[in-house]
């Protein structure tokens, strides 16, 4: 069976789906630290990211005052983790090499 439709057809279908879909979100400027595990750290483990990432390069530490720092309550400590995802994504590609991902936990 096959349907044919003409222009006119096509610009009322339209006109009733447009609806129907959400616009596009912007792009997310903040995340929690478990929320953004899965795309961003390979789904390493919350300990995992602290030891090897955050504690191996402080510099991406808010709290230790350098520019370009990208991660609010590195160790939680009564704070939920939150990453600045625009620093945070253009760092983890410019120091992915520097990241040992096959680091297994002490």
């Amino acid at each position: 069976m096959e349907i044919t439709l003409t222009d006119q057809d096509l610009l009322s279908l339209a006109k009733q789906v447009a609806p129907l879909i959400s616009p596009a979100k912007p792009d997310q400027d903040w995340a929690k630290l478990e929320d953004i595990r899965a795309d961003l750290f390979a789904g390493k483990a919350k300990s995992w990211i602290r030891l090897y990432i955050f504690d191996r390069f402080p510099e991406i530490q808010i709290e230790n005052g350098h520019q370009g720092a990208w991660v609010v309550g590195a160790h939680g400590a009564g704070k939920i983790t939150k990453i600045y995802l625009p620093y945070a994504r253009v760092w983890m590609h410019e120091h992915h090499d520097d990241i040992d991902w096959t680091a297994k936990m002490p």
